[in-house]
């Protein structure tokens, strides 16, 4: 496809992560002049490039709304997996070229890849149309709307996940429980290794991030899931942000604007501690309606080992290392950072505006 070289003027854009995924080598994706250049409209022009490029240092444009089935709706769990997924190879820089980039009906993967940015983005979260039902669990969802699987140095930048055209509200009841059709909007699992979240809005879902696959994945899991979130805003979310197994994980400046009497996505916590865990929160702002103890931000699913520092909740800074947790065996990372450290008003709402995919390269002549 010719068109897929045709680039539209732009600004060129390319940055290095701070956080994990700035460890051992660091993460550049296609690199600061990347061997080839794509600008892609749809699903076809994609997939196109994709196999073109294969692992050489790439850019790939994203103009438009990107709809993984072309519009023509999945049949079953079978032709959504087949048609819905899109895999990112590696040495990879995937970005939007304006605020009207977007992923619909599609499950990003990175998976046994290397050496990836996502960049400026909007991804619906997928509905998964035939989900399964697991005895004495209900109805399970299966697609995320990204999926780091194997991975290693992957950044996550300025994108924005969302459930927007399909809330939660809108599940239908079928056999006495809840057709649950989303799974989660950003999974990093199996071994995957250094990853950066960063500038991201979040907001609609319920089980938001998960970092590790089970309790039973130590031999692949252990000493891997090093992962670093920040500057990132957490808005109307239920719970698992994050939800961790074995990683290292270091949240920062992060907001979290959520409501225990949501209409549609009530509150339950933010951290979930599992097993082999350890998280270092440091000065993130928790802004939570109708939550009164700041213990209950977090979950514990069998893991110990949390510590937090200068962290706030609703307006106060709380001894969260009071609630439970082992805060003495939890180590600062080996990189350089740089938080805010005064936490006003002004300072989170320029997080907030920060976050997503808030970012126009495109040059208008």
């Amino acid at each position: 496809m010719k068109s897929i070289h045709h680039i539209p003027p732009h600004e060129p854009w390319f940055d290095t992560p701070s956080g994990w995924a700035s460890e051992t080598g660091g993460t550049t994706g296609g690199g600061e002049r990347p061997v080839l250049n794509y600008y892609v409209t749809n699903i076809e022009e994609l997939r196109e490039a994709l196999n073109e490029s294969g692992d050489h240092h790439k850019c790939i444009w994203v103009g438009g709304v990107i709809d993984a089935s072309g519009g023509s709706p999945y049949l079953n769990r079978q032709d959504q997996s087949r048609r819905g997924r899109i895999f990112i190879s590696s040495n990879t820089t995937l970005m939007g070229i304006d605020q009207n980039a977007k992923f619909i009906e599609s499950a990003l993967i990175v998976q046994d890849v290397h050496n990836v940015i996502i960049h400026n983005l909007f991804i619906e979260n997928p509905v998964d149309v035939d989900p399964q039902f697991e005895e004495g669990d209900g109805w399970n969802a299966e697609w995320d709307g990204l999926s780091i699987i194997r991975a290693h140095h992957v950044w996550v930048s300025n994108v924005a996940f969302s459930d927007g055209r399909f809330t939660m509200d809108m599940y239908k009841i079928v056999d006495g429980w809840k057709y649950v059709q989303h799974d989660g909007a950003l999974d990093i699992k199996r071994a995957s290794d250094f990853i950066t979240v960063s500038r991201c809005f979040f907001t609609l879902h319920d089980k938001t991030i998960l970092i590790g696959h089970s309790d039973g994945n130590d031999a692949e899991d252990s000493g891997k899931l090093r992962v670093t979130f920040h500057d990132n805003v957490f808005h109307r979310i239920v719970q698992r942000t994050p939800r961790v197994r074995f990683g290292d994980i270091h949240l920062y400046n992060n907001l979290f604007d959520n409501d225990v009497v949501d209409p549609i996505y009530k509150y339950q916590y933010s951290f979930g501690i599992g097993k082999d865990s350890r998280t270092l929160s440091e000065l993130n702002v928790f802004n939570v309606k109708g939550l009164t103890d700041h213990c209950k931000l977090y979950k514990g699913f069998g893991g110990e080992y949390l510590h937090d520092a200068e962290s706030v909740f609703n307006c106060i800074r709380e001894d969260f290392n009071g609630c439970g947790f082992n805060h003495t065996s939890v180590l600062r990372p080996p990189y350089r950072y740089f938080p805010q450290r005064e936490l006003t008003e002004e300072v989170q709402n320029d997080i907030r505006e920060a976050a997503g995919n808030v970012h126009n390269y495109r040059i208008w002549v």
